[in-house]
């Protein structure tokens, strides 16, 4: 009898054991095709000038972003330019400003994306001259000067998921499929799988097709090579991106935590709720191991006694 409880505390000891450590070490990630909506915040970069309340590059901005929501009804691209007014001396008027969608988006979840990505500007970027706000599935951008047609593979953010084991041949080999399907596509917009590694890659629509291959090129190399080893990533550059998925997995959608004082983000609310999480999952670990270890030696010196007491006679 004291062997049979003895073993079956011991084995629930290392089971709980088992279960604690699995939960302390698992990690929350966010696909780009299913979990995420497609109207995500994920990151903006604001210019630090900024124009004047009042001013007619404000009146000019705000026509500007009100009709490219309109625009979405009949594409998931449009640039436009606003050029009424004439302005102070000191400060701009025209507005130039695009958005694009997800090739994948209907018109009505285009709108809705585009809507609340125009809605963003003015908290997230207050009256800066140039804004680039990306959403899961949408982007919206505007600046004085005209950027229609101009290459730009500036880095605007780059993150890696979890890496992968170096045994799962299986996955790696799919996730190299994905990204020289990518790199092999043609078009603005590809998508690649490979069993439930997917893929994805966009330019901007003002790009020539030369351009948009070179700035595909540059985005898929950084992802594969960067992030080829790991359970999903993105990289964005100003004109293209690339990202993937892996088993539903991908890296956080949010800023990483190097980005300067004119990237805004939520990189590092995540990092807090995740650590918070973690220890809270460590401090519940701890304080039930110590309960069962406090029952098992009750148990232990109580079959002890009995022991002595049969000893004794």
């Amino acid at each position: 009898m004291l062997k049979t409880t003895t073993t079956a505390t011991l084995l629930c000891f290392v089971l709980t054991t088992v279960v604690l450590m699995d939960q302390t070490s698992s990690t929350a990630t966010y696909s780009p095709t299913s979990s995420a909506s497609t109207d995500t915040f994920i990151f903006a970069k604001c210019s630090p000038e900024k124009f004047s309340p009042g001013s007619a590059y404000e009146t000019n901005l705000n026509s500007l972003l009100s009709s490219l929501v309109s625009s979405t009804v009949a594409s998931r691209y449009n640039n436009l330019t606003v050029p009424s007014g004439t302005g102070e001396k000191s400060e701009p008027a025209v507005v130039y400003g695009l958005f694009q969608c997800s090739v994948d988006l209907d018109a009505t979840s285009c709108s809705s994306c585009v809507s609340r990505a125009t809605a963003l500007v003015g908290n997230t970027c207050p009256n800066s001259y140039s804004v680039f706000l990306e959403m899961q599935s949408c982007l919206v951008r505007f600046d004085k000067s005209s950027f229609f047609g101009v290459q730009d593979k500036t880095e605007m953010l780059k993150k890696c998921g979890q890496p992968m084991g170096f045994n799962d041949q299986d996955a790696l080999t799919r996730v190299s499929d994905v990204m020289g399907s990518l790199s092999s596509g043609s078009g603005s917009d590809r998508s690649g799988g490979n069993g439930d590694v997917r893929g994805m890659a966009q330019c901007m629509g003002d790009l020539s097709p030369a351009q948009c291959q070179d700035c595909l090129t540059d985005a898929i190399g950084r992802l594969s090579s960067d992030c080829g080893m790991s359970q999903g990533g993105y990289v964005y550059l100003s004109k293209c991106y690339a990202r993937f998925s892996y088993g539903g997995s991908h890296a956080r959608q949010t800023p990483n935590s190097n980005s300067n004082s004119n990237f805004a983000g939520g990189d590092k609310d995540d990092k807090n709720n995740d650590g918070i999480g973690k220890t809270l999952a460590i401090i519940i670990g701890i304080i039930t191991l110590v309960i069962l270890l406090v029952v098992f030696l009750a148990f232990l010196g109580k079959q002890l006694r009995k022991l002595q007491g049969i000893f004794s006679i």
